[in-house]
């Protein structure tokens, strides 16, 4: 018997009940065990969030959710949205390293966000590991595909009954708040125009004036002005593509002017693109590193990517890239390019593409368990939840008397 109890005694440090705590930060210091743990996966931390009260309050406070975000930015992953043969919708995701590395890569099934899968949803950004997505007609959705934690947001029940509307999303690090922005025009042949904003803080939506008449100028009296797609998050903005139309709306171009919003003061301001060469013309806006760009097309034979090296000054663009498609068929707007200018693309088919800039190789992975897709975005893998932080919070503090409750009436 006294050798089995000392055996008993000599198991690693884990508590046996989840709810005590553990031995653990006896033998290493609560700073040395952060430092770990800053350096798991997210699946793994949403286990461990079980060992013990002090493991819980660490993994679920703002602090640590922000130091795990800024290790794991490099760990991107690839979420498809695709509609299966019986017309039923379902989200995929792989990672996005196996797709540049492996000549094979598996995508992993995802929860579809909402109970009725035969409702499409798509994706309108994406911003530290959350995703915004939009269903029918005011169903907005902010979900972590890691964490499985998704939000419904309240309607921003726009004045007009029939509109058309543009978004955005991203993160104002100033007031450590997630925003989307609406934008919401009347519908038909009539001018009229009206921007909301939502605060995750605050879980509520709030009026904000359009672009004034100065930004909105095409130099064209007869034209007007409208920002289209959803808007691009970068350098704590988010940016839209912008067209002109004639009065009649029968007339619509591409604009040279990029329209962005600053989250933090709430302003609107003006980029304005690098100027045109013979041939070209607009895909997408995206990030090389640090650094705003722009992708172009050439005659559809080549890519053209380039780079703002100095924010907002247009005279630091330059022409980063020309990539010539491997083959003759239009590819779709580049998807993502890292640090190191790997690019991911699409031809307009099923086939994905990835690029190599060191050595200007083309490869074409083939994708296990993805014969389509509807959408694509790229994510980071994050414990960033879709709740305002202190219901986050509040959760948390509740928790450990929820479940020694449970412990008390079990014994």
């Amino acid at each position: 018997m006294a050798s089995k109890a000392s055996n008993r005694r000599k198991r690693a440090p884990f508590p046996s009940n989840p709810m005590e705590d553990s031995n653990l930060t006896e033998i290493l210091p609560p700073e040395l065990i952060t430092e770990i743990l800053l350096r798991v996966p997210v699946k793994s931390l949403l286990k461990f969030r079980s060992v013990s009260k002090f493991w819980l309050a660490l993994i679920s406070s703002r602090e640590f959710i922000k130091n795990h975000l800024s290790l794991s930015a490099s760990n991107h992953h690839v979420l498809i949205s695709i509609q299966n043969r019986d017309c039923k919708w379902n989200f995929k995701e792989c990672l996005f390293r196996s797709l540049f590395n492996d000549s094979v890569t598996e995508a992993f099934d995802l929860k579809y966000p909402i109970e009725d899968n035969s409702k499409l949803i798509d994706i309108l950004g994406s911003c530290n590991g959350l995703i915004l997505l939009m269903g029918y007609i005011g169903y907005l959705l902010l979900w972590n595909p890691t964490t499985r934690m998704h939000k419904k947001l309240p309607n921003p029940r726009p004045r007009w009954k029939n509109y058309y509307d543009d978004y955005g999303f991203g993160y104002d690090e100033l007031r450590d708040d997630y925003k989307v922005v609406g934008i919401f025009y009347i519908a038909g042949r009539s001018h009229g125009s009206e921007v909301k904003i939502y605060s995750l803080k605050s879980d509520s939506w709030t009026n904000i004036d359009y672009c004034d008449e100065e930004i909105l100028n095409t130099a064209d009296s007869g034209r007007t002005m409208r920002l289209r797609d959803s808007g691009f998050f970068a350098n704590g903005k988010l940016h839209w593509d912008t067209i002109t139309f004639s009065p009649n709306f029968d007339d619509v171009r591409k604009c040279r002017r990029i329209i962005c919003f600053d989250l933090a003061n709430e302003k609107w301001e003006k980029v304005e693109k690098p100027s045109y060469g013979v041939g070209e013309t607009d895909m997408c806006m995206g990030m090389l590193g640090s650094d705003f760009c722009v992708f172009r097309d050439y005659n559809k034979t080549q890519l053209g990517v380039w780079v703002m090296n100095g924010y907002g000054v247009k005279e630091s663009w330059i022409k980063k890239f020309t990539i010539t498609y491997p083959i003759k068929k239009d590819l779709c707007p580049p998807l993502f390019m890292s640090n190191k200018g790997e690019m991911l693309v699409a031809l307009r088919t099923i086939t994905s593409i990835m690029y190599d800039s060191e050595d200007d190789a083309f490869r074409n992975p083939h994708v296990i368990n993805c014969n389509d897709f509807h959408g694509v975005a790229v994510y980071v893998e994050s414990l960033v939840c879709p709740f305002s932080t202190e219901v986050t919070e509040k959760a948390t503090k509740q928790r450990p008397k929820k479940l020694r409750s449970k412990q008390l009436r079990n014994k």
